[in-house]
């Protein structure tokens, strides 16, 4: 697979999606997009959905490239956490997908994990054993391999769900909002 093609594809989707949403966007649309044929397209994609899917994947894991370096103290990586909950939450292919064809993440929630899960589970793994061994008093001593389970799965949730725990937060308590209740878990969960 062409990089290169790769990218065009990704780039014409996200831009498919954002502009005119997921259900009108259509395989045609995306194959003009990357000025790539219809064939080649479906070469890599059995159809929308999976395009979708890749699409989301491709996002998630734009986030985290992105975000800042982790920082090598606990309420360090918990800030960086908190970024990039933040960056999903406010994602437009995120949102149109929570939006339009929320059906799309039954398989991230409900199925197996995905490739992005699997890719950020590892990369907070090693950075939670690092400053474990790095700076043990700033950080809880659980399984690194559970501890960045249970910080995806966490960070998912809040960040799919922000739209519609966010109203509900603030009608309850003014001043509190999704985001503010998640670093206080996180801290909760990962420092001394």
């Amino acid at each position: 697979m062409s990089t290169d093609v790769d990218e065009a594809i990704m780039l014409a989707a996200r831009t498919q999606v954002v502009q005119m949403g997921i259900r009108r966007t259509t395989m045609s649309s995306v194959a003009r997009g990357a000025k790539i044929s219809r064939p080649t397209l479906y070469a890599r994609f059995s159809g929308k959905d999976a395009l979708i899917s890749k699409l989301l994947t491709h996002e998630l894991l734009t986030v985290v490239a992105e975000g800042k370096r982790l920082p090598d103290t606990g309420s360090g990586f918990v800030e960086a956490l908190m970024d990039a909950a933040r960056a999903v939450a406010s994602n437009e292919v995120v949102k149109a997908i929570v939006e339009e064809q929320p059906e799309l993440l039954g398989t991230y929630f409900f199925r197996r994990l995905g490739e992005s899960q699997v890719r950020i589970i590892g990369a907070l793994e090693r950075k939670i054993a690092q400053i474990q061994r790095n700076a043990p008093h700033t950080i809880c001593h659980r399984d690194p391999h559970a501890a960045a389970t249970m910080c995806c799965s966490v960070l998912q949730h809040f960040a799919i769900s922000a739209r519609i725990f966010d109203p509900v937060l603030r009608a309850q308590r003014s001043g509190s909002t999704w985001d503010q209740e998640l670093q206080v878990m996180l801290e909760g969960y990962l420092l001394p």
